[in-house]
C-alpha cells in the first residue's frame, strides 16, 4: 500500500456534539501532543468518524458501500454515464484499473491507518485518564474489526492491518478470509470489555457492547457458527431497551429505539447522507433508483413497500422508485436522522436463520414473524426448513435494501450470486463474487498478489 501521511490536523475536527467539541489551536499539532490531552485524544477519533460518515463502506454517500454494492447486486440501477463509479459496478464491467476499486480500497486502508494512529497513541500514552483512553480505544478496535469484515466481504483474502509502520505496511501480504474473520473477532471480543453497556435512544452514535455483540452475531452467521450467533444476538434482544418499532415509521428516526449504532452528521442541521444521495428530486434521476424487480417484489399490503419506497415520474409519466427510508434530504433546524449502521432488526433475522439450521423451526418462525408482522405481513408458518430459509432470504432483502451492501453479501455467503446476478446482469461471471485487488496496489507491493481470480 502507499505510504499514507496524515497530520494531527487532520483528525481534529468539530462536531456538534458535545463529546466532540474541542477548543483547538490554530497551529499543527504533533501526534505525541495529541495523546497527552483527553480532549485532543478525542479529536483524533472525531476525524475518524467524519472519514467513515463521508466515505467508504459506511457511508451513505454515492462514494459508499450501500450504493456501490447496491449497483453491484440487483438493488440499484445507475443512470450515470458508463465510465462513472456507479454504473462500472452496476454493469459488472470493474477491473483492477477501475477508480472505484482503487477509491474503495485506499479509502478503506486510509481510515484502517488513521484507527491504528490512534490505537498505537493511545497505548503509550501514560497521561490520559483511564476512562478516555479504554473508551477510544474500544471504539477503535470495534472500528478495525468492522472495516475488515467489509473488506474480506467484497475482496477475499486482504492484509489485517494493525500496525503504523510505513516499511512494514509496504511488504505485508494477504490474510485469508476466514483468518481475517477470525482477527475481527479477536478485536472485538477486546473492544467488548472496554466499552460502555449500552447508550440512550438518540444518542447511540458511539460504540457500546450492543455494537459489539452485533457485528459478532454478523460474523458467527458468516461463519455458519449458529449457536454463537443465537448467543451474540440474544444479548442485544434480551436488553429492554433495544426492540422494533412497531411503527415503521419511526426506525430510521435518531431517537429508533431499535438502532444500535449510528453515525452522527458533523454539523447541527445535516441530516444523513444517504437522504441527499438517493432521494430523487426530479425525473428521469441523474445517479440511482431502485430496481423495478426490486419494488414489485413486495407484497401489496407490505408498510415498507409505502413507508421506505418513494417515487418519482418525469414528463412521460415514466415512474422512478427510490429508498425514502431517511426522509430528509435537506438541511433542517436541528438534525433529525442518523446514519443507522447497526440496528436489531438485522439480529432477530440473523437468530432466526441461526435457529433454524439449528432444527429450532419454532424459534425460527417466532423471529422471523416479528420483522414481517410489525411490516404488515400476515405470520408465516411452515413446517419445511427450506421454505422457511426463503423466507428469510426474502425479508432481508426487504428490511435491510440499501444498508451496506445486505444484500450483495447475502448471496455471495449463500452461494446465490450465479442464480440471482445473471438474471438481472448478463455480463456477471462467477468469479465477480471478489472484486479485483487494485493494480496500482499490486505494483507498489507485489507481496499482495496473486490478483484475485478471473481478473
Amino acid at each position: 500500500m502507499k505510504k499514507i501521511i496524515y497530520t494531527v490536523i487532520a483528525f481534529i475536527l468539530l462536531s456538534c456534539n458535545d463529546f466532540l467539541e474541542v477548543d483547538l489551536p490554530n497551529d499543527q499539532l504533533t501526534a505525541d501532543l495529541v495523546f497527552k490531552d483527553d480532549q485532543l485524544a478525542r479529536s483524533a477519533m472525531a476525524g475518524v468518524y467524519r472519514s467513515l460518515e463521508e466515505k467508504g463502506f459506511l457511508s451513505g454517500s454515492s462514494a459508499g458501500g450501500g450504493g456501490y454494492m447496491g449497483c453491484y447486486a440487483d438493488e440499484l440501477v445507475s443512470y450515470q454515464v458508463s465510465t462513472s463509479d456507479l454504473a462500472q459496478l452496476y454493469s459488472t464491467t470493474v477491473n483492477p484499473q477501475s477508480n472505484v476499486v482503487k477509491t474503495l480500497w485506499n479509502d478503506t486502508y486510509g481510515q484502517l491507518y488513521s484507527i491504528n494512529r490512534v490505537i498505537t497513541g493511545l497505548t503509550i500514552s501514560t497521561t490520559l485518564s483511564a476512562e478516555v483512553k479504554n473508551k477510544l480505544m474500544g471504539e477503535a478496535l470495534f472500528l478495525r474489526a468492522l472495516l475488515h469484515f467489509y473488506l474480506t466481504q467484497t475482496f477475499g483474502d486482504v492484509p489485517y492491518v494493525t500496525s503504523v509502520d510505513y516499511v512494514e505496511n509496504s511488504k505485508i501480504s494477504k490474510t485469508d478470509a476466514d483468518e481475517v474473520l477470525g482477527l475481527a473477532l479477536e478485536d472485538l471480543a477486546k473492544a467488548e470489555s472496554l466499552l460502555p453497556e449500552q447508550l440512550p435512544p438518540g444518542m447511540r452514535i458511539r460504540p457500546t457492547k450492543m455494537a459489539v455483540y452485533a457485528v459478532q452475531a454478523r460474523i458467527f452467521l458468516f461463519q455458519k457458527d449458529w449457536d454463537k450467533a443465537i448467543i451474540a444476538s440474544s444479548k442485544v434482544i434480551s436488553q429492554g431497551s433495544y426492540g422494533i418499532e412497531t411503527d415503521i415509521s419511526k426506525t430510521f428516526l435518531k431517537e429508533s429505539k431499535s438502532s444500535i449504532w449510528q453515525l452522527e452528521p458533523i454539523r447541527a442541521g445535516n441530516n444523513t447522507k444517504e437522504g441527499t444521495f438517493y432521494t430523487i428530486l426530479s425525473a428521469p434521476p441523474t445517479q440511482v433508483s431502485l430496481s423495478y424487480d426490486f419494488v414489485n417484489s413486495f407484497f401489496p399490503q407490505d408498510l415498507r413497500k409505502g413507508k421506505w419506497i418513494g417515487s418519482k415520474s418525469d414528463s412521460q409519466q415514466n415512474m422512478y422508485y427510490f429508498p425514502s427510508k431517511y426522509k430528509q434530504s435537506s438541511v433542517t433546524a436541528t438534525t433529525m436522522e442518523h446514519s443507522i449502521v447497526l440496528r436489531v432488526e438485522e439480529l432477530f433475522l440473523i437468530r432466526s436463520e441461526a435457529y433454524l439450521h439449528q432444527q429450532m423451526l419454532l424459534p425460527s418462525l417466532a423471529d422471523l414473524n416479528i420483522v414481517r408482522v410489525r411490516a404488515g405481513l400476515p405470520a408465516y408458518g411452515s413446517s419445511i426448513p427450506n421454505d422457511i430459509m426463503n423466507e428469510i432470504i426474502k425479508e432481508r432483502r426487504h428490511e435491510l435494501f440499501t444498508e451496506f451492501g445486505h444484500r450483495f453479501y447475502d448471496l455471495k455467503r449463500l452461494d446465490l450470486l450465479d442464480d440471482v446476478l445473471p438474471l438481472v446482469k448478463p455480463q456477471w461471471k462467477p468469479f465477480n463474487r471478489n472484486w479485483p485487488l487494485p493494480e496500482s496496489e499490486l505494483l507498489l507491493n507485489p507481496n499482495l498478489g496473486p490478483q484475485n481470480n478471473g481478473y
